[in-house]
C-alpha cells in the first residue's frame, strides 16, 4: 500500500506527527476504497478540521483526495492482475469502475500502460513536501463581528456582485461607519470538491452588525493568534497562496483551530492595480498550541 513519507524529512518530529495523522486517514480510506469515506470521517481520523483536511492532504501528497482514490484503486488492481486468476473485467468491476473501458482509461493515466500490457511493480509512494521560507507572522486578532452572504456553488472568481449585494445592504443600513474591514472565506478546496458545490463567504466586519435579514446572517470569532501570510497581487493566485500558508503549517509545531481560512482585502480593486492589491490571509491557530 502507498505510504506517507516525504525524502529528506527523516528525523523532523513536526513533520513526523503530521505523516502519523494523515496515515491514520490514509489506512482508512485503504480500507474502504470500495467506499470510501467521507470528508468528515477521514478528518476525524487525522485529528484535524474538516476546514483543512483537503489542503493538508494536498500540500502531503502532491494530489487532490480524488486523484490518491483513483491511484489506489489501481494499485489494488495491480496487485490483482500480477497475481493472476481475474479478468480484467472483473478486477475492474471489484475496484468500483463503472465499465472495463474507464478502468483501463484511469490504469493508463496512472501507470502508463493498459492492464493487458501491466507488468507487475510497486505503487508509487504519496510524497510529502512541506516547502520552508514562507514569509509567515502570528499575530493577536482581537474578537470580530461579521454579516456575511454565501454563494453555493459556483468558482472563486467574479464574486464582485457577492460583495455589491451586501456592501448596499450596509449602506442603505447606515452601518459602513462602522466598517472594520472587508472578507472572504473560501469554505472548500476548489482542487478537491467540484466547482458546483463550491461555499464562499462574502463578509463585512461591522462594530454594530445589528440584526441583518436572511440570507445575510451575523458570524462571531473570538479573539486569538493567527498565523497571517501577506498576499500581492491579484485575487486569482490566491489558492496558491492558501496552500503556502498550509505548507507553513506542516513544517511548524502549530495545529489549526476548527475554523476555515479568511480572506483579510486591504485594498480596493477599483482603485488598486490587480498586481498590487494585497491580501492577508489569516489561519487561526490551535489556542492549546501543541499536537
Amino acid at each position: 500500500m502507498a505510504m506517507l513519507r516525504g525524502p529528506g524529512l527523516e528525523g523532523d518530529a513536526d513533520m513526523d506527527r503530521w505523516i502519523a495523522r494523515m496515515e491514520r486517514a490514509l489506512n482508512l480510506l485503504a480500507s474502504r476504497l470500495d467506499d470510501p469515506p467521507g470528508l468528515a470521517e477521514l478528518a476525524a481520523a487525522a485529528h484535524i478540521s474538516p476546514f483543512h483536511f483537503h489542503r493538508i492532504w494536498r500540500a502531503m501528497t502532491g494530489e487532490p483526495l480524488g486523484q490518491t482514490i483513483a491511484r489506489l484503486r489501481i494499485a489494488a488492481s495491480q496487485e490483482r492482475l500480477a497475481a493472476g486468476g481475474a479478468t480484467v473485467t472483473a478486477v475492474a468491476m471489484d475496484g468500483g469502475f463503472g465499465t472495463p473501458q474507464s478502468f483501463a482509461r484511469a490504469f493508463r493515466r496512472v501507470t502508463g500502460l493498459t492492464p493487458t500490457q501491466f507488468v507487475s511493480r510497486g505503487a508509487d509512494p504519496i510524497n510529502v513536501a512541506a516547502r520552508e521560507g514562507v514569509p509567515v507572522r502570528i499575530e493577536w486578532r482581537a474578537e470580530g463581528q461579521l454579516v456575511a452572504l454565501r454563494q453555493d456553488g459556483g468558482a472563486y472568481r467574479e464574486l464582485n456582485a457577492l460583495f455589491w449585494q451586501l456592501w448596499n445592504w450596509a449602506e442603505s443600513e447606515g452601518r459602513l461607519d462602522g466598517l472594520q474591514g472587508i472578507y472572504g472565506i473560501p469554505l472548500d478546496d476548489p482542487l478537491s470538491v467540484p466547482e458546483d458545490r463550491l461555499r464562499f463567504d462574502a463578509c463585512l466586519a461591522l462594530a454594530d452588525p445589528g440584526r441583518p435579514p436572511a440570507p445575510l446572517r451575523r458570524l462571531a470569532f473570538d479573539a486569538g493568534e493567527f498565523a497571517v501570510l501577506r498576499h500581492i497581487g491579484s485575487y486569482d493566485a490566491l489558492e496558491d497562496a492558501d496552500q503556502r500558508l498550509i505548507d507553513w503549517l506542516l513544517a511548524g509545531d502549530r495545529m489549526p483551530a476548527d475554523m476555515p481560512l479568511f480572506h483579510h482585502f486591504l485594498d480596493d480593486p477599483e482603485e488598486v492595480p490587480a498586481a498590487q492589491l494585497r491580501t492577508d490571509i489569516l489561519l487561526r491557530l490551535d489556542p492549546e498550541g501543541g499536537r
